[in-house]
């Protein structure tokens, strides 16, 4: 069960904990510790802790990685959002997603067997790689005064480790909600969940769509995902965020039914937000600070939250993961206290190939922009050829634009170019050292407008460089 460590009593008493720690000790810390067999015992080990800095320290150091770090990481589970991290990684710093889409299906034509018996067909395979992006620190301070202060009662050692653990378990508790809360706007602010427009005053309408998505989410598709992948997502797989405001409206009971769930497994599946249009960035600032991969939540994003009613997420659109979770100290001897320090690392990202939908209200606007703007990102040359790396600069906010994939066009193939999905363009050294070469791009969002770039990319085309693509009528 969900619990808040500072709120409850710790299985292990003080005694426990006491000769756990003088167990696990070194010889000198046993010599000098008697094994504690009563209450009484209890102010004694205290007094000999204060009197011996050593041996104050060996024991602030196992009471905080043996006992505390333990409880932070076994019993954090207030963040009402917990349970869509995907556990620890204990080694390397980037974790592969692999997604492998439909088989191609062709008609049987016996004809053609001597042409395909050894012909290789190869999976289409996708993949998306995470990795760890965020760092993060907390300090902490104890004083050998309220050392000595925790031998004074039998609850004492304990009551200290649940103060510790409480100005932690708080912070990361409250800063872990901000993340998954970041990455929810961050996508759909810039165009990476598909959006939903109704009627939201209207509850029978706002009931329909969202009975209607979530059904058809269960059936194969390429629209609901920024990967563009033929996926699906059960009923036991789909999370609806809804802001409280919105929530409140509704009853329980008449919700359960637009997502064709019972109530109780409905309960299980609903996540509340305090409200789409407001973020802590004043307290993510300093979470972000130390990453590139985390920009700062804008104003314009925030206008843009202002129509969200809903999120219809898979389960696995979450990436989040620990790496590190780790106390380090140092005492100070003129002060006469211990700095601690618990970090957390962190891989935080989402799916491209999990189906996310936002729920928005009719007045937003919900159709393709007119333009796109692209940037050339990378440029790497070989004896055999040249590859561009293209990615969808979003230059202003808004619900749709940033989710498309690059075309493989007939010119390309012509002229023996490969395009990827993801906006790898592979250039032959022979087609590109042409002086005539010049190609366009395309891309296409997954609703299927197309837009085609007004200026091509040719043997000048250099990292930087921006490309515009025109919506096609």
């Amino acid at each position: 069960m969900a619990k808040k460590v500072y709120n409850t009593t710790l299985n292990a008493s003080t005694i426990d904990i006491l000769n756990v720690i003088r167990e696990n000790a070194g010889l000198e810390y046993q010599q000098q510790v008697p094994a504690v067999n009563d209450l009484v015992d209890i102010p004694k080990v205290g007094d000999i802790l204060y009197g011996y800095p050593a041996l104050a320290n060996t024991f602030l150091s196992s009471l905080m990685n043996r006992i505390a770090l333990v409880l932070i990481k076994n019993s954090m589970y207030n963040d009402p959002y917990k349970m869509f991290k995907k556990g620890e990684v204990d080694y390397g710093e980037t974790i592969e997603e692999v997604f492998i889409d439909l088989a191609k299906a062709r008609e049987f034509n016996i004809e053609k067997t001597n042409e395909r018996e050894y012909q290789r067909t190869l999976a289409q395979v996708r993949t998306a790689f995470h990795v760890i992006n965020l760092r993060i620190q907390y300090p902490i301070t104890i004083q050998d005064v309220d050392l000595r202060q925790a031998f004074v009662s039998a609850e004492g050692v304990t009551d200290m480790i649940e103060k510790i653990i409480a100005s932690v378990y708080n912070a990361w508790e409250y800063d872990e909600f901000l993340i998954f809360k970041y990455l929810m706007i961050k996508a759909i602010a810039n165009g990476k969940m598909k959006p939903v427009a109704f009627d939201s005053t209207d509850m029978k309408k706002a009931g329909k769509a969202f009975r209607g998505t979530s059904n058809k989410l269960e059936f194969m598709s390429t629209e609901n995902n920024i990967a563009g992948v033929h996926t699906t997502t059960l009923k036991d797989d789909q999370y609806i965020f809804m802001d409280s405001d919105f929530n409140a409206a509704y009853d329980i009971e008449v919700l359960a039914s637009s997502f064709n769930m019972d109530r109780a497994i409905f309960m299980g599946h609903l996540k509340l937000v305090d409200s789409w249009t407001e973020f802590d960035n004043e307290r993510f600032s300093a979470i972000q600070a130390g990453s590139d991969q985390l920009p700062p939540i804008t104003s314009e994003e925030l206008a843009i939250m202002a129509n969200v009613k809903a999120v219809l997420v898979d389960r696995e659109w979450f990436q989040f993961y620990d790496n590190v979770t780790k106390f380090t100290e140092t005492y100070a001897g003129s002060g006469m206290y211990t700095n601690f320090w618990l970090n957390k690392w962190c891989t935080v990202s989402s799916s491209p190939f999990s189906n996310a939908i936002v729920f928005v209200d009719d007045g937003a606007t919900v159709t393709d922009p007119s333009t796109l703007t692209l940037k050339v990102t990378g440029k790497d040359s070989s004896a055999e050829a040249v590859v561009l790396t293209i990615e969808n600069l979003k230059t202003q906010p808004g619900l749709t634009g940033g989710n498309i994939n690059f075309r493989q066009t007939s010119e390309a193939t012509t002229l023996g170019v490969a395009v990827s999905k993801v906006g790898a363009i592979v250039i032959p050294v022979d087609v590109i050292t042409a002086s005539s070469f010049a190609m366009d791009v395309e891309v296409e969002t997954p609703a299927g407008t197309v837009y085609k770039a007004s200026d091509a990319i040719d043997a000048t085309t250099k990292v930087g460089d921006t490309i515009t693509v025109n919506k096609q009528s």
